[in-house]
């Protein structure tokens, strides 16, 4: 009897996501590059908009000693977030955001001379 139950899980996909593939989060812009003449960038920077994926959407700063964000949390797709630097020289440090599935995205911020 247990044979005849296997093969009918196996004919109706083994109960998988019918829906199709999660949306993926994204952001515009992708990455943020900011520095100014002979040392590096002190002020408010741009707006990074958060779309995809199912919101609301958590951020994580990785370097809140070099730049900070005007929130915590981005709670509809198309809302962002202000990034404010410090004068802290840095490369490719992540602002990683997190959408209510756990889905991740990592948007790299680089900080330098020009």
């Amino acid at each position: 009897m247990a044979l005849p139950l296997a093969i009918a899980l196996a004919g109706c996909g083994g109960g998988g996501n019918e829906l199709g593939p999660a949306e993926a989060v994204w952001a515009s812009p992708d990455a943020v590059k900011v520095g100014a003449k002979g040392s590096c960038f002190v002020g408010i920077g741009p707006t990074v908009h958060v779309y995809g994926g199912k919101p609301p959407y958590v951020l994580k700063n990785a370097a809140p000693l070099a730049m900070s964000l005007d929130r915590a949390r981005v709670n509809m797709p198309g809302e962002g977030f202000t990034l404010t630097f410090n004068g802290v020289c840095l490369t490719d440090m992540p602002i990683t955001i997190e959408d209510a599935e756990g889905r991740l995205l990592a948007v790299p911020i680089s900080n330098a001379p020009i």
